[in-house]
């Protein structure tokens, strides 16, 4: 029988909060022992002028060492965030592409759930200062809506676990 506490790592990597003018980061999350991670971004109310980009990055150790953010001009990473998902209505999820590596959250995400999935198999590698690393660390980027509400929580769940446990082990450090 399937146990999403024994097949997937649940990660809380933002409470729930009103992020009015601040822009956040994630914890930096282990891809070394999962096969995917999904985000999934839950918004409440936003104003009707918010607007605020989201992007992956990637580092090569859990304190975000040589991070590199993917966008479209990132020719330094082999990762691109090629789709997400949105509700539309209800529980109805409907995929959306992205041309360059990000997009925005506006008020039209209003009250929304936005999924984001990323496989670690296609995160491969990147380049900084010179010097080529393997992207094993993600984190998502979202940045600050101004001086407008937004309420959000952000939680990422890791499945294709290597080692299946009662409780899989951490995924931040």
């Amino acid at each position: 029988m399937f146990s999403l506490l024994e097949n997937t790592k649940i990660v809380p990597v933002m409470r729930p909060i009103d992020k009015t003018g601040a822009a956040f980061t994630t914890e930096w999350i282990s891809m070394k022992n999962a096969e995917k991670a999904t985000f999934l971004i839950n918004l409440g109310v936003m104003t009707s002028t918010s607007s605020q980009a989201v992007t992956l990055k990637v580092a090569r150790d859990a304190s975000g060492t040589d991070a590199k953010a993917i966008t479209s001009a990132s020719a330094a990473c082999s990762l691109k965030l090629e789709k997400y998902w949105k509700t539309s209505t209800g529980d109805t999820l409907a995929q959306t592409s992205v041309s360059s590596s990000t997009f925005n959250l506006t008020s039209a995400s209003d009250a929304k759930h936005i999924v984001i999935e990323v496989e670690a198999a296609k995160m491969g590698t990147f380049v900084a200062s010179s010097t080529t690393y393997q992207a094993e660390y993600l984190a998502l980027s979202v940045a600050t809506p101004g001086a407008h509400a937004c309420l959000a929580s952000v939680d990422c769940f890791l499945t294709g676990l290597r080692y299946q446990k009662d409780v899989p082990p951490t995924a931040i450090t």
